[in-house]
């Protein structure tokens, strides 16, 4: 029987191209043990980096629309509280309004009024809420303010009611200043855009949108009743108990009658919210199943790999072992 031997130096080369095969093994598992996606990829898809690429798309687009549909939640919720405001605001103000109209008491009509002069402002300053440096009611002009600020608004008024000597005509003449189509509202008072704010996509497919304007009818109504009592603190109808009561109890009862309209603008942004919380579940449902897929084509079993690496690591030490021990021979114990 023949024996093959091989010589010192070629058993030398020969070690040390099992420790680097070995060490280079080492490295991958231990990397793909950690990562839990394999350093090589091709085998498992056969060169068909396809199914792959459609998938890393998908989840780059999935990561856009996540972006956006945080920004849409946020957008929505941010009007949604202002409008809650508005109309909790309003809700409280008329019973005192009518409270006070029936007393025709002077020191609590004038309080009164002097309180919605100054919720009339809060009314305003919520309307022009801003969010990332964008105003959220002003249609598509987000770069600017909804609406003039409430002492410009009651400024033009007090013109625009200059000639009215009675509570009803003080009445109908802010109802035309604010209902009028080009009228001193439109042109003094609502700076934004007579276009709704643009789209926000939100997936594939899905678009949602803020559809709240500070120039809507609901809240011109519940404004107007604002700036009629308003008036009041501004020094009109002096000394008239009477007519200061009768423009109350107007303002009053048209607040209550506002309130329904209001209630339906917040519905329909409630309804933009649910529908963009919806989205997101698709959305993350959808981000699941793909990592799932991706996992299956280019991830690495965490079991089979740990099984692996320690098998690596036992070789390694063998080697190590067998080494150490061919190191320490010597002429004499090899011819024993």
């Amino acid at each position: 029987m023949t024996n093959l031997t091989i010589g010192d130096m070629a058993g030398t080369f020969q070690t040390q191209r099992l420790t680097r095969q070995l060490k280079t093994d080492l490295t991958r598992l231990s990397t793909e043990l950690t990562t839990g996606v394999r350093e090589n990829t091709s085998s498992k898809v056969t060169g068909d980096y396809g199914p792959i690429a459609g998938i890393e798309r998908t989840l780059k687009a999935l990561d856009a629309y996540k972006t956006a549909t945080v920004e849409a939640a946020s957008l929505t919720d941010t009007v949604q509280l202002s409008l809650e405001y508005v109309q909790t605001t309003s809700q409280e103000l008329a019973p005192a309004l009518l409270q006070a109209s029936s007393s025709r008491n002077p020191t609590l009509l004038y309080n009164t009024a002097a309180d919605a002069q100054q919720k009339f402002a809060s009314v305003v300053s919520q309307l022009n809420t801003r969010i990332a440096d964008r105003t959220l009611m002003a249609g598509a002009a987000t770069d600017g303010p909804a609406l003039a600020d409430a002492d410009t608004i009651l400024a033009e008024l007090n013109l625009a009611t200059a000639s009215a000597a009675s509570a009803v005509d003080i009445s109908a003449a802010v109802d035309a200043w604010f209902d009028t189509p080009g009228g001193g509202f439109e042109t003094l008072a609502y700076l934004g855009s007579t276009t709704d704010m643009g789209p926000i996509r939100v997936g594939d497919g899905e678009i949602v949108t803020q559809p709240v304007r500070a120039d809507d009818q609901a809240l011109r109504d519940v404004m107007k009743s604002y700036a009629k009592v308003a008036l009041i603190a501004e020094g009109r109808l002096p000394g008239d108990s009477d007519s200061q009561a009768d423009l109350l109890r107007i303002a009053g009862e048209g607040l209550m009658t506002a309130d329904g309209p209001l209630t339906s603008l917040r519905a329909e942004i409630g309804a933009q919210q649910a529908r963009i919380e919806d989205i997101s579940v698709q959305n993350t449902a959808e981000r699941s199943a793909l990592e799932i897929a991706r996992n299956d084509l280019i991830g690495a079993d965490p079991y089979d790999t740990a099984t692996e690496l320690e098998a690596v690591y036992g070789q390694i030490e063998t080697l190590y072992t067998i080494t150490a021990r061919i190191a320490q021979l010597n002429f004499t114990d090899y011819m024993r």
